[in-house]
């Protein structure tokens, strides 16, 4: 979830929920098909997600094979980079990886969606990437298949919902949700940072307690 709410990319919903909202109004405007249409949709986004995730994870995975003695290590170092980045966001700056991508107007709100997705997942790396490191060193560290995989679960798990929950509100609630984002945008980059330390703090105390 914090990843979802990562600055650089909860930036780009305002834009997709006014997209979302301002196409086929000619259309029916039942409850059902609104929320089929956005069960949809979201659905794709969160594809789009889970392309971008799954080839930065299988890269992780690969180059952990070199550093499989030190994982605990790694991971705590990481957590005290989390703890470290925190400091920089509350203090109104921000370290991120620019990836700079032609943008363009998709005449299917289908390949908008899937699009959006891989768009977003591309932001939430770009700033939060050593919080997605760390679970996935967790995951790597963990003592079997099935714990190190429900880590990496629920870590896309927590996105997703998330984006369910946007899209959704997007339909039925579209002036509360542009309201409440209109407000909380400016004060995000204070809010992750101020969740990257409690989350580093935690990968830290659970590394040295399993040492």
């Amino acid at each position: 979830m914090l990843a979802f709410l990562s600055p650089c990319a909860v930036a780009l919903l305002p834009a997709y929920i006014v997209s979302f909202i301002s196409r086929n109004k000619e259309r029916s405007s039942s409850k059902k098909y609104l929320v089929l249409r956005g069960l949809k949709l979201a659905s794709l986004s969160i594809l789009g997600i889970l392309i971008i995730y799954a080839i930065a994870g299988t890269t992780i995975i690969f180059a952990s094979q070199f550093l499989k003695e030190y994982m605990k290590w790694v991971a705590i170092t990481l957590g005290g980079g989390l703890v470290i980045l925190g400091i920089v966001m509350l203090r109104g700056k921000n370290i991120s990886l620019n990836i700079h991508i032609k943008q363009r107007r998709y005449d299917s709100e289908t390949a908008e969606a899937f699009f959006f997705g891989i768009a977003y997942a591309i932001g939430a790396l770009g700033c939060l990437f050593p919080l997605f490191l760390v679970v996935t060193t967790q995951a790597l560290a963990a003592p079997s298949i099935a714990a190190g995989s429900s880590y990496i679960i629920a870590y896309f798990l927590g996105m997703s919902i998330l984006m369910m929950t946007m899209i959704l509100l997007s339909i039925f609630a579209k002036d509360y949700l542009m309201k409440q984002l209109q407000r909380v945008l400016p004060h995000m980059n204070k809010m992750s940072g101020i969740l990257l330390i409690l989350a580093g703090i935690y990968i830290i105390q659970y590394q040295l307690a399993l040492i």
